[in-house]
């Protein structure tokens, strides 16, 4: 059996030698070499190793990096293919190798063309050589491709080009879906526009095969995204449509951002909105049009009477991107305003407490909570400006700084040693503390995401069985080290917050 299975091993080698243009291998293997005395290699220049390369990218000119060889256009006409503005992926593990690399193609190139209404999609490849092994063939980019962008890709360009004209004039599936707001733009390329946020009803049989054109693009943009369930009637697609100002029919439209928003049910009777995903197509980004989508999202949440809207698992930036567009809702609020004006005036009037043995100062006992959201500032926040109760702690906060700063107060007074005091508090009950509290058979679960303070989450065990615990990651860090580093991330985002937002 090994006989057989060495003289397999030997063909294949010999087979895969040939097909590489090598001279295949020698049946019998060369005698061992004697040891010989070491010598010095001779120095031989070459171009250095790039810093940060792997071995394979280095050695292997069939290794490609895919962030590099992909390349995205939106197009609407012929002329748009060769014009249009070429944009690169920030990720392609999830459709190509986890390393975000493509292997078995020297000079590769893979243009995606995109329709800048429907998201109809040209695929083209192109490459200088392709590796020719048996044991280790070269990926099937296409493949891999039509796994996420679906297996109707257009791979003829005459065909795609085709389509382009049919579709020129198509209009807004679903009907246009429902107007939240619209607003008035300049493009980069010096076009007046208008853009209109519209939502819809995922579930839609016109718009869900629309939206599984375009959502591929979360994967190249969002680390770790993963798709929705379309045929779940509780998910909204928000969509973001530009026509030119000067289209009276809006036929020249082209979908700029979307986000999804999922509607969970509160008790009693209301429901919540939670944004999955929020997605600008690179053309149109750093153009306010972030913001626009959560005002957007907010607006609607205020006009169909939502208990508040939440953020799936943000990340940073899309945390201070929400974080600038509540801070700026509140200060819009003259209650809101009026009770930061009340505490920061208190906080202000506090008395200078300073710890025997120390050249510090700290909040003093009556000072701990003087800067607390009052409960009808925080009521305020979530009835008629949807933000929840974690997020309107963070934008109460930034509003207290902001007005600090605004006024010149001092960084070791006992207004800043009362505001510090609370930042710590906000971040020791969300990161650092353990919310369980045991109560015999039961589990008493803090509800992060709770209106106020009163709701939470109860576990009891049954038959006088031992009660489930929540899952917790048993490899906790120094909680001193965690809480010091959130309060040192708060702190800087704060910062950033006063230079975004003027009060």
């Amino acid at each position: 059996m090994d006989e057989q299975q060495e003289a397999k091993r030997r063909k294949l080698e010999a087979l895969e030698a040939k097909m590489g243009g090598a001279p295949p291998p020698q049946a019998v293997r060369p005698a061992k070499m004697p040891n010989l005395p070491a010598v010095a290699p001779t120095p031989v220049s070459s171009a250095p190793t790039a810093a940060g390369a792997s071995e394979e990218q280095t050695r292997s000119p069939f290794v490609c990096d895919a962030n590099d060889v992909v390349q995205f256009r939106l197009v609407r006409t012929e002329a748009d293919m060769d014009a249009a503005e070429v944009f690169e992926p920030e990720f392609t593990h999830q459709v190509f190798r986890d390393d975000e690399t493509v292997f078995g193609y020297r000079d590769l190139e893979i243009k995606i063309f995109m329709s800048a209404n429907l998201f109809k999609t040209l695929v083209e490849i192109s490459y200088a050589e392709k590796v020719k092994s048996v044991l280790n063939p070269a990926d099937d980019i296409m493949a891999m491709l039509k796994a996420h962008l679906g297996d109707d890709v257009f791979t003829d360009r005459d065909l795609f080009i085709e389509t382009l004209r049919k579709d020129a004039a198509a209009p807004v599936p679903g009907g246009g879906g429902v107007v939240v707001s619209t607003w008035k733009t300049t493009g980069a390329d010096g076009v007046e526009y208008v853009d209109t946020a519209r939502v819809f009803r995922l579930s839609d049989p016109e718009i869900y095969p629309w939206h599984a054109r375009f959502e591929p693009m979360i994967l190249f943009y969002i680390d770790g995204a993963s798709a929705v369930d379309s045929e779940d009637t509780r998910w909204l697609l928000f969509a973001v449509i530009r026509t030119r100002a000067d289209d009276a029919d809006d036929a020249s439209w082209s979908l700029v951002s979307f986000a999804t928003v999922y509607e969970f049910f509160v008790y009693p009777s209301s429901t919540r909105a939670r944004l999955s995903q929020i997605v600008v197509l690179p053309p149109h980004q750093r153009a306010g049009l972030g913001s626009k989508m959560l005002g957007a999202v907010r607006e609607y949440c205020v006009a169909n009477g939502f208990a508040d809207f939440t953020v799936e698992d943000p990340t940073p930036q899309l945390q201070r991107l929400r974080d600038a567009a509540d801070v700026r809702a509140m200060t819009n609020a003259p209650e809101v305003m009026a009770a930061v004006r009340t505490c920061a005036m208190a906080a202000a009037a506090l008395p200078r407490h300073v710890p025997a043995g120390t050249g510090g100062t700290a909040a003093s006992d009556e000072g701990k909570g003087v800067l607390e959201m009052p409960r009808a500032a925080a009521k305020f926040a979530r009835d008629e400006l949807k933000i929840c109760a974690p997020q309107a702690a963070r934008c109460w906060e930034a509003l207290l700084y902001m007005t600090a700063k605004k006024a010149g107060a001092p960084d070791d007074s006992p207004a800043a040693a009362a505001f510090q005091e609370l930042v710590i508090r906000r971040l020791k009950a969300l990161h650092c503390s353990d919310a369980r509290r045991d109560a015999g058979s039961k589990r008493v679960y803090n509800h992060a995401q709770g209106r106020d303070d009163r709701e939470f989450v109860m576990c009891r065990g049954v038959a006088g069985g031992q009660a489930p615990d929540m899952e917790e990651d048993g490899d906790k860090a120094d909680p001193a080290e965690v809480l010091a580093d959130y309060f040192h991330d708060t702190m800087s985002n704060l910062a950033w917050l006063a230079s975004a937002v003027k009060i």
